[in-house]
């Protein structure tokens, strides 16, 4: 997949480019089915899937206070893009001169003249340019006009519920991971690197693996069931997310304790993959009473962790 800094690259020579923009935070169902129409028109008709996003996130800076935090890191979304079948992407930074183009002149100078757009794929929700003024309707006119069609994906519903990257943070937030695999189609993860801790788990009897990520959106605090990839290998584990208030508090850590494990892991690359919540964090009398439910949470873990099917397992470490 090849990866454009900015759309006035001059690199960008892509034959009958079949485009779609967003901001794709997540990749949820909704992301996927959008660019599979993608995809699949560009193999149709021997041309180029291409997919044009936004960094940073357009609220950043239009209105600070309300971006979102991400579901995805940058590089996570390179790599969840690519194994969907992109063959390239557009990284548009995103400043207060390019929120200003106007929507008709983005259309008719960045997707007609720059990029020689032959066909776009959007939601029909889509608003671009200055004030978010452009609609689908907009789009297909000047489209029209300018020499490309315009095709539309209606929005993907489960359980009667519109996919939406909003929703999938909603879950998150609250700990409601296993809620989330429905929606993004597959564990939501975080992605890190294993850094030395206070040594408290090794001192208990289960040491942990201490984790820092650059993934924005954590689930609440609280004990969950977990997968640990590590170079392309899942171990199963259990992890607390909080600030461990039996010993006092202190800063928001992420903690693993993995199954069947002996190595030393600091410094290596990680994604930790979240199954399902198994309890919340909680303030224990002494540390003993708190080795006496890690050992329950372990029970706890596997025993969700072992209805994950290989073929789950195999699609995680991919």
């Amino acid at each position: 997949m090849e990866i454009f800094r900015h759309i006035e690259d001059r690199k960008i020579s892509l034959p009958k480019p079949i485009l779609t923009l967003g901001n794709f935070d997540g990749i949820h169902l909704g992301h996927q089915a959008l660019l599979q129409r993608v995809v699949q028109d560009a193999k149709a008709r021997d041309g180029r899937s291409v997919v044009l996003t936004f960094e940073p996130h357009p609220l950043t800076i239009l209105a600070p206070q309300r971006a979102p935090r991400l579901i995805l890191t940058h590089k996570d979304k390179m790599v969840l893009l690519q194994s969907c079948g992109v063959d390239a992407v557009i990284i548009q930074p995103f400043n207060s001169a390019f929120a200003n183009v106007e929507a008709e002149a983005f259309v008719r100078g960045y997707l007609v003249e720059r990029l020689k757009v032959h066909k776009m794929w959007v939601g029909k929700d889509l608003r671009f340019g200055k004030g978010r003024k452009g609609r689908v309707e907009d789009l297909i006119r000047w489209g029209a006009e300018g020499g490309f069609e315009v095709g539309i994906v209606g929005p993907v519903h489960l359980g009667g519920v519109r996919i939406s990257s909003s929703r999938i943070r909603d879950l998150i937030k609250r700990g409601e991971v296993h809620e989330v695999q429905g929606f993004l189609g597959r564990y939501h993860f975080a992605s890190g690197r294993v850094i030395p801790g206070y040594q408290r788990g090794r001192q208990l009897g289960f040491p942990t693996a201490n984790i820092v990520t650059r993934t924005e959106m954590l689930p609440s605090d609280g004990i969950y069931a977990t997968f640990l990839e590590v170079d392309r290998r899942l171990w199963s584990s259990v992890t607390n997310i909080g600030v461990n208030p039996t010993f006092g508090g202190g800063p928001r850590t992420i903690e693993s304790y993995i199954f069947d494990f002996s190595g030393d892991l600091y410094g290596r690359s990680v994604k930790l993959f979240f199954v399902k919540r198994i309890r919340e964090e909680k303030k224990f009398p002494t540390p003993e009473d708190l080795v006496g439910q890690m050992k329950k949470d372990v029970l706890g873990a596997q025993e969700i962790l072992n209805q994950v099917s290989m073929e789950e397992r195999a699609q995680l470490a991919r």
